[in-house]
Order: C-alpha cells, then sequence, then structure tokens
C-alpha cells in the first residue's frame, strides 16, 4: 500500500468550549425557560435536602443550636450554587452571567420576603448577609460552570 492512497486527516487543534456544553440556540425562549425552570428545581431540591440533613445534626448531636443560621445560610449558598450551575451549563453560554442572574433572583426574592415579613429591611439583622451569600453563590455557580467549560 502506498502512501497516495492513504486518507491524510488534518490534526486537530484543542478541544473548543461547544464540546463540553451543548448550545442552545439563542432565539429559543423556551429553552432557557425550561433550563430556568430546572435549575430552579435542582437549587430548591439541595437546599431543602441540606436543611433536613442539618436538622438531622441538630436533633442527634449536642450542637448548640446558635449553629443554626450557619446551617440555613450554608444550604441556601449550596442551593444558590447547583442552581446556577445547572442554569449556566443548561444554557450554555454567557456563563457567568447565567450564575449572577441566578443570585440575583435568590437575592431579590429573599429580600421581599424579609420585607414582607417584617415590614423594612433590616441591614443589622441577617436579611442582608443572606441575600449577599446567594448572590455570591449564583455567582459561584456560574463560574464553576465557566471553569469546567476551559479545562
Amino acid at each position: 500500500m502506498s502512501s497516495k492512497s492513504k486518507k491524510i486527516r488534518p490534526v486537530r487543534s484543542a478541544r473548543t468550549s461547544s464540546h463540553f456544553v451543548k448550545k442552545q440556540p439563542a432565539s429559543s425562549f423556551q429553552s432557557v425557560l425550561r433550563a430556568a425552570l430546572l435549575s430552579f428545581l435542582c437549587g430548591v431540591g439541595i437546599c431543602a435536602a441540606l436543611l433536613a440533613v442539618f436538622a438531622l445534626l441538630l436533633t442527634h448531636t449536642p450542637l448548640p443550636l446558635t449553629t443554626v443560621r450557619p446551617f440555613s445560610c450554608a444550604a441556601a449558598a449550596a442551593g444558590a450554587t447547583v442552581s446556577g450551575l445547572v442554569l449556566a451549563r443548561k444554557v450554555g453560554r454567557q456563563l457567568l452571567l447565567c450564575g449572577f442572574a441566578c443570585g440575583c433572583f435568590y437575592a431579590i426574592c429573599q429580600m421581599a420576603a424579609a420585607f414582607i415579613a417584617s415590614g423594612a429591611i433590616m441591614l443589622q439583622s441577617g436579611d442582608v448577609m443572606l441575600s449577599i451569600v446567594m448572590l455570591f453563590g449564583g455567582l459561584l455557580g456560574g463560574a464553576i460552570a465557566a471553569l469546567g467549560v476551559a479545562h
């Protein structure tokens, strides 16, 4: 067999980001809405599961009850992180912006709930802190998705 009869394949360069993330059509509002709903359900599911685990932990161990607020804050942050990650992966473009939008959504919802519950947003209470944690949690999820694409 001579070298002339063999097909020569071009050498591929490094894999592009499209290999790792399925890109949706830009005009597909329904697919973005479906991704947002899925990310919301994943984030709420993780948050609820962590809250249940932390409640079980507080019930069966001699931990002080002052750890309730940090545990609930950690569960909310983990839920926002997972939600931002799922949204960014499903949308497939502008990953950091997807995570930031997800964190903003949760932060605005938390601030609205605090306002409805107390009539005002107290800057000295945990309302603002939890909103900031939720915002950074969503942004962390988008950053994790972006780092997953980079490698």
